[in-house]
């Protein structure tokens, strides 16, 4: 499958300038900048301890943050993440985040929890089966006896319950098969085709994650060091093998 060397034709959506954060009086981030069109795929790059996972979690308002974010001309800084997510962001963490105990289905409605339109719930319930049918056949069943796949499946649609405008994926091939991992991502291909949902995705999977992706950035401790269209960083050897660690060809 062909990578996307493009973005979509739609203005920015997401505008970073400046943006610094950290945990405590450590600071991960710093100065980091960049924009995101309204429909497009974004991947953030780099190596463990990176920044990637910071960096999520500062546009959720999870992490104390300086600088300016602004999503759809819409500051987020110093907003509680419960407020980022009703402006149409939702969060898809790193290990998951499923409730074990609860069924699919009861996941799922957790995802559409400050929404009082039973109705349009219900609908979405049905679309998000329509993405992931092996969760319709799972729909009675606990979380945590599903596949890893099965439950990143649970996490991506509990946050497509939102009907957000931008989903944060953080390392959603972690522990899964290739095959897997192919598939989930032709998923979130779908969804991003079909419904205009912006994406942004955190990975280490980079030659995967270029093949989907429209643009990426390569985050190296704290920084941008490398931005560009997926498909001139896949074609580019140079800055593949050094920055990425994979091999063009």
């Amino acid at each position: 499958m062909s990578g996307t060397s493009g973005s979509p034709d739609a203005g920015t959506f997401l505008a970073v300038a400046d943006l610094r954060a950290g945990y405590g009086a450590g600071r991960v981030l710093h100065g980091i900048g960049f924009d995101v069109a309204e429909g497009e795929i974004c991947a953030i790059l780099g190596t463990n301890g990176a920044g990637k996972t910071t960096l999520l979690r500062a546009l959720c308002g999870m992490v104390r943050t300086e600088g300016s974010l602004r999503l759809a001309g819409t500051a987020l800084p110093r907003r509680r993440p419960e407020a980022v997510a009703r402006l149409g962001v939702a969060h898809v963490p790193e290990g998951r985040g499923t409730f074990a105990p609860l069924t699919v289905e009861e996941n799922l409605r957790l995802g559409a929890y400050v929404r009082r339109d039973r109705a349009g719930v219900l609908d979405d319930i049905e679309r998000v089966y329509g993405y992931f049918p092996v969760l319709k056949e799972r729909r009675a069943q606990a979380a945590g006896s599903l596949s890893g796949g099965e439950q990143q499946m649970v996490a991506i649609g509990r946050a497509l319950m939102s009907r957000p405008r931008l989903i944060l994926l953080d390392e959603p091939s972690l522990g899964l098969a290739p095959l897997v991992t192919r598939e989930l991502f032709q998923i979130v291909r779908t969804v991003n085709e079909k419904e205009r949902t912006t994406v942004i995705l955190v990975e280490q999977n980079a030659h995967l994650t270029l093949e989907f992706a429209h643009r990426a950035h390569v985050l190296e401790t704290g920084r941008i060091v490398l931005s560009g269209t997926a498909g001139d960083i896949r074609s580019d050897e140079q800055i593949a093998r050094s920055y990425l660690g994979i091999e063009v060809g």
